[in-house]
């Protein structure tokens, strides 16, 4: 731009480009940090928490700005911008300088497990985990209610180390955690699915997880839920009704993606003979071929999409639950499981058909190669109903198929970038589309004044690399110490260049309460080292 344009500009804005255009350097200017100022107790609120210098992912959507300083009181954001001078003294100061902050992460999809397939495994060692990959709230979707109730309530006082917890549980249709009797059809009275809501709705539920059912059937339950007021996340599987039919109904979410595509085939999946629904090698090896039917209609599935967006259904993927089944050998090796797997999850994962998600017996390339295919499919039908205004959330089902607390999360987030979507967008679908689905969306999912104080303060730029969040860590570049990108123009041969370990979540906050993830952390791995040492 011209000397002469550039002033017939700033004069046409009033100024107000000038301002934008110097208003970085301002702030950190008028953010540097006081001498002084000790760091916050883990576990422990402060009054007035300050965290200065941070760059800011404010959630929806929009470009990272800063730095600035953020104010914490009483559980809430109190401010977001610059600290004025005869400002209080802050009780703790969060250094930010270098580091990013962004809301706390909803993990819309989750099972609370204190056991796996009958054998013990402590619950903090969850919850850790996902505090740890920066969830502050989580929505279970299948566990006891009534230890899933005491464990939220624990949770809210804060005598739980834990993300915030939401009931939305399957229970309702049997009364029962059995996997037979949540997966057999519903029972025959329609009166009775009402009865079973309702019963929900006394027992304290936030929302019900649906499974498949009858046309009628769901009709009766989701207009049941509908006048309890409950929300409804369903896993469709494969029966009579599709996502139309739940799209129709009023469901609140659809979960994985199931009943997606089968709404669109023109007749129905071709199974084999011999196919069995029940042996888990058959469904999940049949379920990587779902998108790659010769009768998926392409033109149906728009319209699919169409309808779920027009009706607001939100689409809940897991896309990081079905990740094994493209790359097993990956998914057994990834570097964490060598000091964070816990026994009783390892020999949960061993195959086993009486275990739920343990089906890898002989998993051959062939499989491996269809799921790829199929999740690329799926990928696409993903940014074809977000492009077209639906919401997408981020839920991590971890727990089964080789796939850790709160690492699945941090995995789902890199599997919607795979999927075409901007590092921002990804945050948004984990911070405000994640608020939106649970009603939250008016004190969750962003860095906001006057919002829940629901905060990560990570090491490096989630914009990216999202891989920084994972509490693991990442190899970073070094030149004489400092980290830089590694597009940076490297000398080889300098023998200042170096790969070092960096990135992880510093600070997870809840409600106000800072929890040191390097201490998470480590508490899991003490967790993990005792049960293997008693053999457990």
């Amino acid at each position: 731009m011209r000397a002469g344009s550039l002033r017939m500009w700033l004069r046409w804005c009033g100024g107000a480009a000038l301002a934008l255009l110097i208003a970085p350097g301002l702030m950190a200017q008028q953010s540097a940090p006081r001498a002084g100022g000790k760091p916050p107790v883990h576990g422990q609120a402060a009054a007035r928490l300050l965290i200065r210098n941070a760059m800011v992912i404010y959630g929806n959507g929009k470009p990272a700005f800063g730095p600035v300083d953020i104010l914490v009181r009483d559980g809430l954001i109190a401010r977001v911008g610059t600290t004025p001078a005869g400002d209080p003294a802050p009780d703790a100061i969060i250094d930010a300088t270098g580091k990013y902050v962004l809301p706390g992460l909803i993990n819309s999809h989750m099972h609370l497990q204190d056991e796996r397939g009958g054998r013990p495994q402590p619950l903090q060692y969850e919850m850790n985990l996902y505090l740890a990959s920066g969830a502050t709230t989580v929505r279970d979707v299948g566990s006891d209610i009534e230890k899933a109730k005491r464990w939220r309530a624990e949770s809210a006082a804060h005598t739980l180390v834990a993300p915030r917890i939401l009931v939305y549980t399957p229970q309702w249709r049997t009364r029962s955690l059995s996997a037979a009797d949540l997966l057999a059809p519903a029972g025959a009275s329609l009166e009775a699915l009402r009865e079973g809501i309702r019963w929900a709705k006394q027992q304290g539920a936030d929302g019900l997880k649906f499974f498949g059912m009858d046309r009628d059937q769901l009709e009766v339950s989701l207009d049941e839920a509908r006048k309890q007021g409950l929300r409804t996340a369903a896993h469709i599987a494969v029966e009579e009704t599709t996502a139309r039919d739940y799209a129709e109904l009023g469901v609140t979410s659809i979960e994985h993606f199931y009943g997606v595509a089968d709404a669109a085939l023109d007749g129905i999946q071709d199974f084999p003979p011999d196919h069995n629904a029940n042996n888990e090698i058959h469904r999940f090896g049949r379920a990587g071929e779902l998108y790659l039917q010769k009768n998926l209609n392409r033109e149906k599935l728009s319209q699919v999409l169409d309808l779920m967006i027009e009706k607001q259904v939100i689409w809940c993927p897991t896309m990081d639950a079905y990740i094994a089944s493209r790359d097993l050998i990956r998914s057994q090796n990834v570097p964490w499981l060598k000091d964070y797997l816990h026994p009783t999850l390892e020999w949960y994962w061993k195959p086993d058909l009486l275990k739920h998600g343990s089906y890898f017996f002989g998993w051959t390339n062939t499989q491996e190669v269809r799921w790829k295919k199929d999740i690329q499919v799926w990928m696409e039908a993903l940014r074809e109903f977000a492009n077209k205004g639906g919401l997408i959330t981020t839920g991590d089902d971890a727990g089964f198929i080789y796939n850790l607390y709160g690492f699945g999360l941090v995995r789902e987030l890199e599997l919607l970038e795979e999927a075409g979507f901007h590092p921002l967008e990804v945050l948004a679908h984990a911070t405000v589309n994640g608020a939106k689905l649970i009603g939250m969306e008016d004190r969750l999912g962003r860095v906001r004044q006057g919002f829940v104080a629901d905060l990560l303060v990570v090491n490096g730029n989630p914009l990216d690399n999202l891989r920084v969040l994972n509490p693991y860590g990442v190899d970073v570049v070094k030149v004489g110490g400092k980290v830089v990108s590694n597009y940076s123009a490297l000398v080889p041969g300098d023998p200042a260049i170096e790969v070092g370990r960096g990135g992880g979540i510093e600070w997870t906050i809840k409600e106000g309460v800072p929890y040191h993830v390097p201490r998470l952390m480590e508490e899991v791995k003490e967790m993990v080292t005792r049960a293997r040492a008693a053999g457990k």
